[in-house]
């Protein structure tokens, strides 16, 4: 009894905690852009340990049951894709980084990269390829024995239409 309680309440935790890191984003965001008006250039490079961080939480996870949670996405999971992709600006960023973005974006909204604490920052930046963050980390992995995660914005632009 007790089992079938957590696997119901599990999924609305999940959402829960994709609906805070959509805000969480947004702030990231903001502070970035702030950031980006008046950082000094030695400012604007992404934190070695943050492209550490990020391309080994992109290792860590298990990618098919991304795939079967975008296949099957509800409702909320719909709306944190759409919330987090807003901020993308898609036709500036490399293939590389936009590979990264939209597979961190899949990855947290189906609830597979738990995302909060020190994780959380680094996680936001790298979505929205903040001071190139997602394109180093598509280097990072390119260049280390880990494969490329795989490439979501096609469902990310179709959540975008179907989504209002």
């Amino acid at each position: 009894m007790a089992g079938k309680l957590a696997r119901k309440v599990k999924p609305v935790t999940e959402r829960a905690r994709a609906t805070d890191f959509a805000h969480t984003l947004r702030s990231a965001y903001e502070a970035g852009k702030r950031d980006d008006e008046g950082a000094p250039a030695s400012a604007t490079a992404p934190n070695a340990d943050d492209v550490a961080e990020v391309a080994d939480a992109l290792s860590g996870v298990d990618w098919s049951k991304v795939r079967a949670a975008a296949a099957d996405r509800t409702a909320e999971m719909s709306r944190a894709m759409k919330t987090m992709a807003a901020d993308v600006d898609w036709a500036r960023v490399h293939a590389g980084a936009a590979r990264v973005s939209s597979a961190l974006i899949a990855a947290v909204a189906s609830g597979q990269l738990p995302v909060g604490g020190r994780l959380a920052g680094p996680v936001a930046r790298a979505i929205i390829n903040d001071r190139g963050l997602a394109q180093q980390v598509s280097e990072k992995i390119s260049r280390g024995a880990g494969t490329n995660p795989p490439d979501f914005r096609r469902i990310i632009e179709t959540t975008g239409r179907d989504v209002s």
